[in-house]
């Protein structure tokens, strides 16, 4: 080979190289954990989806004395909405939290016995909502430490929400 091919082909070699260090997107550094779950042995496991790239937009309730059933709704970065699945049943009234921009959650806490009792989130934002009634025999705290969220749950469920647990992100 000649000089002159060598150097076309080490030009293009590099000219490569420094358009996948710009087009290119690194992997997502997001990893998951998970605490919990607090409650009751009855009812099925369930787990929301460990996806990275999405972000808590809304939170749905089913309660009454107990707490019936729980939803997380997502965004992606594209905005689009993302619905997870409903966890519980369909008893008690449906009331929905909706986060704000750059909001997320920091904290869930709450009461259970059988099955759980009551159920709160605490936002990045200082905002906070309860669901659910006074029973339980037993609290449960579950925070993000700094720099991660609280991504999602997971627990049992049946005809209402037997146990739960969350899933944190950090990036």
């Amino acid at each position: 080979m000649t000089r002159t091919a060598l150097r076309t082909q080490a030009s293009i070699v590099l000219a490569l190289a420094i358009m996948l260090t710009f087009f290119v997107r690194p992997a997502s550094a997001e990893t998951f954990s998970f605490l919990g779950p607090s409650g009751g042995a009855g009812g099925s496991y369930f787990s929301d989806n460990q996806t990275g790239g999405l972000r808590v937009v809304e939170v749905r309730v089913r309660s009454g004395a107990y707490i019936d059933a729980v939803q997380f709704i997502y965004e992606n970065k594209a905005g689009q909405r993302i619905t997870g699945k409903m966890h519980g049943g369909n008893g008690g009234n449906l009331t929905v939290f909706t986060l704000e921009q750059g909001e997320h959650i920091t904290r869930v806490t709450g009461k259970h016995g059988t099955f759980v009792d009551s159920f709160q989130i605490v936002t990045s934002k200082g905002r906070s909502k309860g669901w659910g009634g006074t029973g339980g025999a037993a609290h449960y705290t579950y925070s993000a430490p700094p720099g991660s969220a609280i991504h999602g749950l997971f627990g049992r469920c049946g005809v209402f929400l037997d146990a739960v647990g969350v899933i944190l992100r950090t990036p």
